[in-house]
């Protein structure tokens, strides 16, 4: 089938340098000095509030950076109702065999920054740039695209590469009903527009770029697709380079029962998943919240002036972007409908 064979020899191709490099560089199609050039672009902007001149800029960048790639990106804009401001949702669409009926894969990642400005939480003098937080991951989704744009190199599948916007809570402390705007504005035009049906996968990228990089377990993730991930980190030898898993530990999820909660973070690919759509997200949360206990090696960037540039790995970048390279065979069958490698329920 169109694109499979590609992938399973860039998969055996993956393994055998990242052995041999002994993971200490990640070896792969996704080039993080490239996407670490597209963040510091981003980053150059300023913050990027849901709303703001800024972030209209940075809409502008990732659709002329799309263009420039011979891709043919398309946006949603439309003005939320009650907050009074403009979503703009990006997007660009990849075919597979089969453009009009065939399933789609999307592949997503939030581009706006925290509103800080006006807000009395906000005791730091310095600005907000999220430069992990709203910009690593939109970062490798453009690499991802300059990867996805060659036919060959896709599963065969239709892949949707997403930048989401209003993603983050506009009041400070997490407000559902003020927060995840875009996905849901997204996720509300794919049904009227009679396409929801044929996505069958979303996965999303959040906090990507940190020194010490790692991915967390997610337990507000499908199950299946969470386990596509782990083994195509083990297939290509990072799952170790990535600490895959290592949060939760026991002793969070006890903790979080003991307050009533189960593990897991609230994020867009919740959304997709309210809307009957399987979703898996990839972040690395845990320990980098300032009001958690510290634990070295993971500096707490968490929305405060040091999630900047300075803390961004670009090896942090490669490893996110090759990691969702490698999950490309076992997501495609997962779209399908088979059972792939990564699919350990029965």
């Amino acid at each position: 089938m169109s694109g499979r064979s590609p992938l399973a020899a860039l998969l055996l191709l993956l393994a055998s340098a990242s052995l041999a490099g002994c993971g200490h560089t990640p070896s792969g199609p996704i080039d993080g000095a490239r996407a670490y050039a597209d963040l510091e672009r981003l980053v150059a902007i300023g913050p990027r509030p849901f709303g703001s001149a800024n972030l209209a800029k940075a809409a502008d960048l990732i659709t002329d950076e799309l263009k420039a790639m011979g891709l043919q990106p398309k946006r949603q804009e439309v003005e939320h109702e009650k907050e009074k401001k403009t979503i703009r949702n990006l997007w660009v669409e990849l075919d597979g065999p089969d453009p009009a009926k065939g399933p789609i894969l999307i592949l997503g990642a939030h581009y706006d920054t925290k509103i800080t400005e006006g807000c009395a939480e906000w005791t730091h003098s310095g600005p907000f740039l999220g430069a992990i937080d709203g910009g690593g991951a939109p970062a490798v989704l453009l690499e991802l695209a300059r990867y996805l744009k060659d036919p060959a190199h896709r599963p065969d599948v239709n892949v949707w590469l997403y930048w989401i916007d209003a993603e983050e809570s506009i009041d400070w402390n997490w407000n559902t009903e003020r927060a995840l705007l875009g996905s849901r504005a997204f996720c509300e035009m794919l049904v009227e527009k009679k396409i929801k049906n044929r996505v069958k996968a979303f996965v999303l990228l959040d906090l990507i770029g940190s020194k010490d990089f790692k991915i967390d377990k997610d337990g507000n993730s499908d199950k299946r697709l969470l386990d596509i991930s782990m083994a195509a980190a083990q297939q290509i030898g990072i799952a170790d380079e990535l600490a895959m898993w290592r949060y939760p530990t026991e002793a969070d999820v006890a903790a979080h029962k003991r307050q009533g909660r189960a593990w897991g973070t609230t994020d867009d690919h919740e959304i997709f998943r309210n809307f009957g759509v399987p979703s898996l997200l990839l972040i690395d949360f845990a320990r980098r919240i300032p009001s958690q206990p510290a634990e070295e090696p993971y500096v707490q960037w968490w929305h405060t002036p040091d999630d900047d540039l300075a803390e961004v790995d670009p090896n942090a970048l490669a490893y996110a972007g090759n990691l969702v390279v490698a999950m490309l065979p076992g997501l495609a069958e997962f779209c399908h409908g088979r059972k792939s490698g990564g699919d350990t329920n029965k």
